[in-house]
Formats: structure tokens, C-alpha cells, sequence
């Protein structure tokens, strides 16, 4: 439970309103939260994942990296970790906002289906052709944000509901402020050892139980991706060791997971291990670059920070970044929440889309 020294989360949503830079997040497993806040000066904005080789803060990366979404890097100035500690660190500021109230958001789904149906029939298209293997279509959805909206209350709310997840809320004046709760790492370790995941594969949980077995669109999807961690490490001559996959939860879905393990010589390598990885195919498609552009030219909407990477790094120490999904994009006046799902040649419109509003309650269910 939340400590008794917090008995709001202004302090935290204040820091929002004065656009300082800061990152609030849970690492899977654990219970009470870091902040990372940047005191002041500029904030780092990187052009290339290889100038993360030497880097410490808070990194949030776009899905396709350009000039108006560049990598964001928040400065580790002040670091506090638990509620109690953050609370001290917060509590100079002052803000009028409160707690969320039980307000229950709905989707018109009848229009978002007839645009995800349009968008479907372009990608299934290629895929049918024998084009690519493998096609990711995302969508986003925009809901009115109530006034008494907490972007803080909403981070801890997503702390109780995911404890399997990596929960962030972060702001920075070039990214805007996310909100998310990811169960896909994309790397972590130090020192030169590293694991990395290929998560892949979506169906509801059965009666809060995890489901005995996968259809074969669902195993070729994950097998893509498995197989394209372990192509592209064995290209820069990378031994892995590998475990699964196997069924694992994410809030109130299942995925099929595979681990991999891996050891690399030169220990400030981040950037060059993300460069290879980024985006995989379970984010973008098979073949990779191809798959990109068809996305950027295709999806119909800039998945900005969406489908990105996220979290903390740190050259000399520990580095844990997760592909930034399950998430939102706060701003002013409204809310932005984002979902995809991989596609094959086999994929039904149907099944797809049902796909995407599951994942999309993942944040829904955090703003009561």
C-alpha cells in the first residue's frame, strides 16, 4: 500500500505543469518506485542509438528515429527511490490537481473498426503476396481527459494492477508526458552480460488462468521474432543461450516468451546491441527495413514514442530498457492510447481487432 507521507500525488503531477524533466517507474517484481528528475540545464537529445555506449539517465526513443522525435535522454541529477523518499522530494511543489475520480471511459468502437478494417486490408494485402512475413498494424484512440485526471494517480494504480510489468511515468519538453505499463524488456544487464526477449503472441487469459496451448499463427508469430534475436546477434558473431518459449502474463493476457542470454567483450555496448535489436519484429515486421516504411507510409498516424524503447541506462552500471507499449501520450486536453498487433498472411480482421481492444484496456483499466 501507499505509504501514509503520501496523501496525494500533486507533488508528482506538478512536476508535469512546470515541464521539468523527470521519470517515475516500478521494475517488474518490485514494489516501491524511482524517480530520476533532471534539476535543470538542457536535456539530452541523442541523434544515433550508438550514442548510448556511454551514457547514464533516462532514455525515451522513439519507434522510428527522426529530427522531430529525437532520443530523449533525462538526467539522473536527483534519484529517489520509494514512496516515502519521493514524497520528501516532491513535496516543495504545489498544484491543484486531485486524485482521479470512478469515471469510466468508453470507445466508440463502431468507427475505430471501420478505420482498422481500411488500414487491415492495406497491410494483409502484401503479406498475402508473400511481400513480408510478417506486418505490425498499431492504432491509437483519443478519449476526453476529465479535469480531475492525476497523471501520478494513474502511475500508481498501474503499480497495484501490473506488478509483472515495467510501469513508468515520465516528461521531458521534447517527448511530451507517458504513461505505460510494458511487458516486453528489450535489454538489460551490465558489465557486459545481457538478456534480452522475444515476446510475441497475444490471447485472453481463460477464467484468470493461463491458456494451455496456441493456435500455429500465434507460434510462427513469436518463432519470427525469436529467430530474428538470434540472427541478428549471430551477426556480430554473438553467442546466445536460449530458454522457452514458454506462456507467460501481461496484465489480463498471455503471450508465448523466449529468453536469451548473451555476453558481449566490449561492456559499454548499449548502443550498439539496441542498433542491431531496433525495432524487432514484433513492433515492425519481417523483412525489417522494408517492413518500416511500409509502416510509415501505410499506418495512416506517427506512432511518435509509441513502440519505442524505454527506461533506465547506464554505461558503467545497470541498464534496463523496455519496448514502450501498453501505453498512453498525456496532453492537455486529451489522452492517447496505442495498441498493435503482429499480422500474417493467416490473419482474421476480426480476431486482430479484438486483439488490439484487450490490449487497450490495459490503460483503460487504470484511470477509474
Amino acid at each position: 500500500m501507499i505509504p501514509s507521507e503520501v496523501t496525494n500525488f500533486s507533488g508528482i503531477d506538478s512536476l508535469i505543469h512546470q515541464q521539468r524533466s523527470f521519470a517515475l517507474y516500478l521494475l517488474p517484481g518490485n514494489n516501491e518506485p524511482t524517480l530520476v528528475l533532471q534539476e535543470g540545464g538542457d536535456m539530452g537529445q541523442l541523434k544515433s542509438y550508438t550514442e548510448l555506449n556511454d551514457k547514464k539517465g533516462f532514455v525515451l526513443a522513439p519507434f522510428c528515429l527522426n529530427e522531430s522525435h529525437p532520443i530523449v535522454l533525462i538526467r539522473a541529477d536527483i534519484v529517489s527511490v520509494g514512496w516515502k523518499s519521493i514524497a520528501g522530494v516532491t513535496s516543495f511543489q504545489s498544484s491543484a490537481c486531485s486524485a482521479n475520480k470512478e469515471t469510466v471511459f468508453m470507445l466508440d468502437k463502431e468507427d475505430l473498426y471501420y478505420a482498422y478494417n481500411k488500414s487491415f486490408n492495406v497491410f494483409i494485402k502484401p503479406l498475402r503476396e508473400g511481400i513480408f512475413e510478417k506486418l505490425v498494424l498499431s492504432r491509437k484512440v483519443n478519449i476526453k481527459k476529465t479535469s480531475e485526471f492525476s497523471p501520478a494517480k494513474a502511475f500508481y494504480n498501474a503499480c497495484r494492477r501490473y506488478k509483472r510489468a515495467f510501469v513508468y511515468l515520465c516528461h521531458s519538453p521534447q517527448s511530451g508526458t507517458w504513461l505505460g505499463s510494458t511487458p516486453e524488456l528489450l535489454l538489460s544487464g551490465q558489465l557486459g552480460h545481457w538478456n534480452t526477449v522475444a515476446l510475441a503472441g497475444t490471447q485472453p487469459l481463460i477464467g484468470n488462468n493461463l491458456p494451455d496451448s496456441w493456435n500455429d499463427k500465434n507460434r510462427k508469430e513469436q518463432a519470427l521474432v525469436a529467430d530474428y534475436i538470434k540472427s541478428q546477434l549471430a551477426s556480430a558473431n554473438i553467442d546466445v543461450l536460449e530458454d522457452g518459449p514458454f506462456t507467460v502474463q501481461a496484465g489480463d493476457l498471455a503471450h508465448l516468451k523466449t529468453e536469451f542470454r548473451f555476453e558481449t567483450a566490449d561492456r559499454r555496448c548499449l548502443g550498439n546491441l539496441v542498433e542491431l535489436l531496433h525495432p524487432t519484429p514484433a513492433i515492425c515486421g519481417l523483412p525489417r527495413k522494408e517492413a518500416l516504411q511500409f509502416i510509415k507510409e501505410n499506418e495512416g498516424y506517427d506512432r511518435s514514442y509509441y513502440s519505442g524503447f524505454i527506461g533506465m541506462i547506464d554505461a558503467d552500471g545497470r541498464n534496463d530498457i523496455y519496448v514502450n507499449l501498453r501505453c498512453m501520450n498525456i496532453g492537455e486536453n486529451d489522452l492517447t492510447l496505442f495498441a498493435g498487433g503482429g499480422l500474417l498472411d493467416s490473419s482474421d480482421v476480426d480476431q486482430e481487432w479484438e486483439e488490439t481492444n484487450d490490449k487497450l484496456q490495459t490503460m483503460l483499466a487504470i484511470l477509474k
